[in-house]
């Protein structure tokens, strides 16, 4: 399937107009000029195909469409599709339904992730103002700071200088207790 040329419309007379990729000039039989930016993907061939029809008796056919021949089989349902229907995800091809169910049960969709990073920092920076419960909180920001660089990273792009920033605090508060539990040992051996 060969794509032409793009086509818009002259906003005054709604003549189709053709122009090419790039700021080109164009200019409608009304005497309107535009000048059109497009992408040169736009005038890119574009190599789709609906589908083979099944030539032969016996062979496997699309379970969506029973005139086209079956490419490859859901590697979720089994069901035959065809070169329409096949849904690439990564290694795995899918049909349109098993897809469709995915993104309601989100087995393969990821919609969101828990950012251990920022609950660990969250947590040892809390803890520091309210230093009494970083006994608590300084192992649990710990945790999750170890559990942050194990963790699947953000779709988005992030510096794990959260998770550096909290395990440095929490450790330096256990630092404190320890310090502060060795402090008061020794103070009661003195007197």
């Amino acid at each position: 399937m060969k794509l032409q040329s793009p086509l818009t419309h002259c906003h005054v007379c709604l003549a189709d107009i053709r122009y090419a990729a790039g700021g080109v000039e164009v200019a409608c039989r009304c005497g309107v000029e535009a000048r059109a930016l497009v992408y040169p993907a736009i005038l890119r061939v574009c190599e789709a195909s609906a589908g083979e029809a099944i030539q032969a008796a016996g062979e496997a056919a699309c379970f969506a469409h029973d005139d086209k021949r079956a490419v490859a089989s859901c590697d979720s349902c089994g069901r035959f599709v065809c070169a329409l229907c096949r849904i690439e995800w990564g290694s795995r091809v899918l049909c349109p339904a098993c897809l469709n169910s995915a993104e309601k049960r989100s087995a393969l969709l990821v919609r969101s992730r828990i950012m251990f990073d920022t609950m660990a920092l969250a947590t040892a920076l809390a803890s520091v103002f309210l230093f009494t419960l970083s006994i608590l909180t300084a192992p649990i920001s710990i945790y999750l700071a170890i559990r942050s660089f194990r963790a699947p990273r953000s779709l988005v792009p992030r510096a794990m200088w959260r998770a550096w920033v909290a395990l440095t605090v929490s450790v330096l508060e256990l630092g404190g207790w320890a310090w502060l539990l060795v402090y008061t040992i020794v103070l009661a051996r003195n007197s």
